[in-house]
C-alpha cells in the first residue's frame, strides 16, 4: 500500500471522529457513544504507526510520520477513555492538546519541504484545533464550547474530505 493511501485511510477516520466530537461539544451526543468511535479512531490510527514505525520498508511510511500519526492516535484514545468513564476534568488533557499544537506547527514546515503544500496546511489547521482544545480543556474556558464544537465539526469535515482524496488516489501533491 502506498503512503498515501493508508494516510487517507486514517484521516478519514479521524475527519469522522472529529465531526462527531464537534457535534458532541455542541450538546448533542453521550459521552459513552462518543467513546466508541474515539476508540476505534485511536485504535485505527495506532496500527498505522505501528505499520510505519516498524513495519520496515514495505509500510513507505517513516518513523517521523509514525511520530506525527501517534499524537493523533493517542488523542483518541484519551479522550475514548475519558468519555466512556465520564472524566469532567480534562485539564491534563487539555494540556496535552498544548503539547499537540506545539508539534504541528513546525511538522507542517517539514511536510512543506517535501512539497505536500495540502498536508501541511492541514496540519496547521490542526494546530489551530489543538489550540482551542488546550483552550477549553486546559484552561477550563468552557465558555467557548460552542464555538469550539462548530470548528472541530468544520475541520472534521476537511480532515474527511483530504483523507477521502488520499485514499481514493486524487490528493494532488502525493
Amino acid at each position: 500500500m502506498a503512503l498515501y493511501d493508508v494516510l487517507g485511510m486514517g484521516l478519514l477516520f479521524v475527519g469522522g471522529v472529529l465531526i462527531v466530537n464537534g457535534i458532541w461539544l455542541l450538546g448533542r451526543g453521550d459521552g459513552s457513544d462518543v467513546a466508541i468511535f474515539n476508540l476505534l479512531t485511536g485504535l485505527i490510527t495506532f496500527a498505522i504507526v505501528i505499520w510505519w514505525g516498524f513495519g520496515g520498508e514495505a509500510s513507505a511510511g517513516t518513523p517521523f510520520q509514525a511520530a506525527g500519526t501517534m499524537l493523533f492516535s493517542f488523542t483518541y484514545l484519551w479522550l475514548g477513555v475519558n468519555a466512556y468513564r465520564g472524566i469532567e476534568d480534562q485539564r491534563s488533557f487539555g494540556w496535552y492538546c498544548a503539547f499537540v499544537a506545539v508539534v504541528a506547527v513546525p511538522t507542517g514546515f517539514l511536510v512543506l519541504q517535501d512539497g505536500d503544500v495540502g498536508l501541511a496546511v492541514l496540519w496547521w489547521i490542526w494546530a489551530v484545533l489543538w489550540t482551542t482544545f488546550f483552550i477549553l480543556l486546559g484552561l477550563e474556558r468552557t465558555e467557548y464550547t460552542g464555538s469550539i464544537g462548530g470548528f472541530t465539526t468544520i475541520v472534521g469535515t476537511v480532515t474527511a474530505a483530504a483523507g477521502y482524496l488520499m485514499a481514493a488516489g486524487f490528493w494532488p501533491w502525493a
